[in-house]
């Protein structure tokens, strides 16, 4: 799915994006039923401004401000640099209120939100040197392994292309992702982070699906990254990272297993949610050429009980996912691999009602700027990660309940 524009062309550096904001209100007064009735008011509005981030590939400089403004950069931080230290739940009902609105504000949210929960795993020097100003901002990651790393005193120098660095254009902070030798010689996969300065954007992003997303390439050359502001992914996968951690809370030892995709699963949730809510009033207010009623017809009756149910076990499944993530203790091989599995059946069930709403509504919902065209095509966009694929997720957990060798080049489980 990789998007391909020629030639690549400089966006921005750092002067375009959204300035850290004035702080919301302090941790102690916020609750979590508050953000979430926040991101309800505030869907009201990105809902009318899907069509401008189709049109730009890129949210709404006043979105992102907005978001940034009801705290929801806080959520997951701790709060020994001012976040909320809320759980994952928050974070699940955050940006599925929002991505039933529009999936690539939702998607944007949810990076918002999670993102700064990765970086909770870096060194502590690093976290403290990021946060230290403050955490109203925005932070993106493009996370495979593309980046040329080379080692320096003190830290190492990056050099290369990292794609698909969702909410980019937006973002004060990136992390990126390269291969550095491990203490016996063996490359091992790190993240790097760096502030927006040391980095340009290239314009690559044009797609069918997601365009809001602004997912754009982050350009690095020779950019220096101290020792303290890199994480070897190993240590995300475990849940365990040495050297003192930002708190006690245990979601700040999750596995990267146990929470990773739910970010990708929350956004495709929340926009098949928004396209049966859609699909229903469009059945209920529809009427044949003859003036009957469709929503009299028992065929859409039972089609709309069964797609809206299909997407009711999806939400199902990752609610289970979220209560596995946060009982207090880290979830074992076998519940990560169930989990995993989970995430990517959630897409598929997703997928399929999405499939079925735009077989019953008829060519009206396959216009350009048609919500229900939208969100068909963001689906099947968000579903093709490969973090929620399912050839992987389904595999591991078979090999796992067959007692079958796990597959080494799966690190990430």
């Amino acid at each position: 799915m990789t998007p391909e524009r020629a030639p690549k062309r400089l966006i921005h550096r750092r002067d375009d994006r959204p300035a850290r904001r004035t702080a919301p209100p302090d941790p102690e007064n916020v609750t979590a039923e508050g953000l979430i009735a926040r991101a309800r008011e505030l869907a009201v509005t990105f809902r009318d401004a899907a069509e401008n981030g189709e049109r730009d590939r890129a949210i709404p400089r006043e979105s992102v401000e907005a978001m940034l403004d009801a705290g929801f950069a806080r959520v997951l931080v701790p709060r020994r640099f001012g976040g909320y230290e809320l759980g994952l739940e928050t974070w699940f009902e955050i940006a599925r209120e929002i991505a039933r609105a529009d999936a690539s504000h939702g998607w944007c949210a949810s990076l918002l939100i999670h993102n700064p929960h990765y970086l909770t795993y870096f060194p502590l020097a690093g976290q403290e040197e990021m946060w230290g100003g403050g955490v109203d901002f925005a932070v993106a990651g493009a996370l495979p392994p593309t980046c040329a790393i080379e080692p320096t005193d003190g830290g190492f120098l990056l050099s290369g292309h990292s794609p698909f660095a969702s909410g980019v254009l937006h973002s004060a902070w990136s992390f990126i992702g390269g291969m550095v030798p491990d203490e016996q010689g063996t490359p091992e996969w790190c993240w790097f982070l760096m502030p927006a300065e040391d980095y340009a954007v290239l314009d690559t992003w044009d797609t069918i699906g997601m365009r809001g997303t602004g997912s754009n390439v982050i350009e690095t050359q020779g950019v220096f990254v101290p020792h303290h502001r890199v994480l070897r992914v190993r240590d995300i996968v475990s849940g365990d990272p040495p050297g003192p951690r930002p708190s006690d809370n245990p979601i700040y030892r999750l596995p990267i297993a146990s929470h990773g995709p739910l970010g990708f699963s929350i956004a495709i949730l929340g926009a098949a949610q928004g396209a049966v809510e859609e699909f229903r009033a469009l059945i209920a207010g529809r009427r044949g050429p003859d003036g009957s009623r469709y929503a009299d017809k028992p065929r859409n009756q039972r089609s709309l009980g069964e797609l809206a149910s299909d997407v009711d076990a999806a939400e199902l499944l990752l609610r289970r996912c979220i209560a596995v993530a946060e009982r207090g203790t880290p979830p074992d091989l076998e519940e990560r691999a169930r989990s995993l599995r989970d995430y990517s059946h959630a897409a598929q069930l997703c997928v399929g009602a999405i499939d079925r709403i735009m077989a019953l509504a008829g060519t009206s919902a396959f216009g350009a700027t048609s919500p229900l065209g939208r969100a068909w095509r963001d689906i099947h966009f968000m579903a093709s990660h490969q973090g929620i694929g399912p050839d992987n997720n389904y595999s591991h957990w078979g090999r796992m309940a067959l007692d079958v060798e796990r597959d080494p080049g799966m690190v990430i489980y």
